[in-house]
């Protein structure tokens, strides 16, 4: 927990769960009002889940493994 609050605090703004989950869906929001078509959506909606997925729980969860291992190593 108190490496993952570490995680967030190094990163900008732009960079914060917050804003990303926002982004994400504001082009999928964007995507289906410009477009207005279900598989071009679904596509970017995939792509966009694969991209929380990696930067919202894959990178911070590799963050805070690799913390402990340094703080166990010292």
């Amino acid at each position: 927990s108190n490496s993952k609050k570490k995680f967030w605090d190094l990163k900008p703004y732009w960079c914060q769960p917050w804003s990303i989950i926002l982004f994400g869906t504001l082009i999928l929001i964007f995507s289906w009002n410009l477009f207005n078509n279900i598989i071009f959506t679904s596509i970017l909606a995939f792509l966009v889940i694969v991209w929380w997925l990696l930067f919202l729980i894959i990178v911070p969860f590799s963050y805070s493994e690799n913390s402990e291992k340094i703080n166990k190593s010292q």
